[in-house]
């Protein structure tokens, strides 16, 4: 018989099994195998305890169980209604063997992957389960049974309770390497040949000479790579003066063979005799016998020894000193320096 069983949580279990007048029959840790509609398969991995060893996580539904044995009143499945298939969660540890098969597949290449045919299917697990059957008030309706699988979310997998050399659903990648290899271009470090190629060799250039405006912003537009004017320019803006003052007339050069407009005109007739007049009245002013300001009793020394002697003690000499000036005694009367002293405040 199949039958549609309810859930172990469900309400209805706790009550029926403490009714004493109730036929109820349990039935616990009955071997079966269930039919787990298998959603999703990651690769992951343990700690560093265990050299983070590679295990899968297989995430599913439950939709059948069958026991092992026959369940009371002739029950031999258990099937869940569409939409209430309770969660199943197992870990599948890989033996050595097999790692070693994952190894060779390119377990650490980069397209390594659980295959997508591992999912969407049915498997088929073993599994234990908890039953409690209760007997139904006459023949004509069926039994109501409670059905929980133990450890539906923590269930541990392997190739020897299990039956499934997982491994052997991995494709081999490795075989891949090599064909991606040749496929792709190998990179090469660009070389220098040694040859030259002409930008221009197939461009059409003007050789005419296009010249720039004469003017103060183009007169040394034209130069050579060392930084000079070319010599036909040169010899060609001498030209262009020597005809302007021909058409002009220009007669302004004097006999001297200067222009007075010129900067060299300006300095001989403009700028030169004020400064050899004033060279001339300075020379006149200054009457003969007086020393330069500044020199004080350093002068009477050198004109009669010959040399300054600034060790000399004041007082030995024959004539008397006057002291050494300031810049303000030098261009301040003593009066004036007298009222400046007077005249200032503390803080002022």
């Amino acid at each position: 018989m199949r039958i549609a069983p309810l859930p172990i949580t469900d309400p209805w279990f706790h009550r029926l099994a403490r009714d004493g007048k109730a036929d109820v029959r349990a039935l616990n840790a009955v071997p079966c195998d269930i039919t787990v509609h298998m959603e999703t398969v990651t690769v992951l991995h343990h700690g560093i305890d265990q050299n983070y060893r590679p295990y899968l996580h297989l995430r599913g539904q439950i939709v059948q169980i069958r026991p092992d044995v026959e369940l009371p009143f002739g029950i031999t499945e258990t099937q869940y209604r569409a939409g209430a298939e309770p969660g199943f969660d197992a870990y599948y540890e890989f033996d050595p063997a097999q790692l070693a098969e994952l190894v060779g597949k390119g377990y650490f290449g980069t397209r390594f992957r659980v295959p997508e045919s591992m999912t969407g299917i049915e498997w088929e697990l073993p599994a234990e389960a908890d039953f409690l059957v209760v007997a139904p008030e006459n023949a004509e309706q069926p039994p109501l049974v409670f059905a929980g699988v133990r450890d539906q979310n923590s269930a541990v997998l392997t190739e020897e309770n299990s039956g499934y050399t997982l491994a052997e659903y991995f494709p081999d990648y490795s075989a891949e390497s090599p064909v991606r290899a040749s496929v792709e271009p190998e990179s090469t470090v660009p070389t220098h040949s040694g040859a030259i190629e002409d930008l221009f060799a197939d461009e059409y250039l003007d050789d005419a000479e296009h010249r720039r405006p004469a003017g103060p912003g183009h007169r040394y537009a034209a130069v050579n790579p060392t930084g000079q004017a070319s010599d036909s320019e040169f010899d060609r803006l001498v030209k262009e003066l020597e005809a302007q003052r021909r058409e002009t007339g220009d007669t302004t050069e004097t006999d001297a063979g200067y222009d007075p407009e010129s900067p060299a005109g300006a300095l001989r007739e403009r700028i030169g005799p004020g400064v050899r007049q004033a060279l001339a009245s300075r020379t006149e002013a200054a009457p003969a016998g007086v020393p330069e300001r500044g020199t004080g009793r350093a002068w009477d020394q050198s004109a009669e020894s010959g040399f300054l002697d600034w060790d000399e003690p004041e007082g030995t000499s024959g004539g008397s000193t006057a002291p050494v000036r300031t810049s303000a005694d030098r261009w301040s009367p003593a009066g004036e320096r007298q009222e400046e002293a007077d005249d200032y405040q503390p803080g002022g």
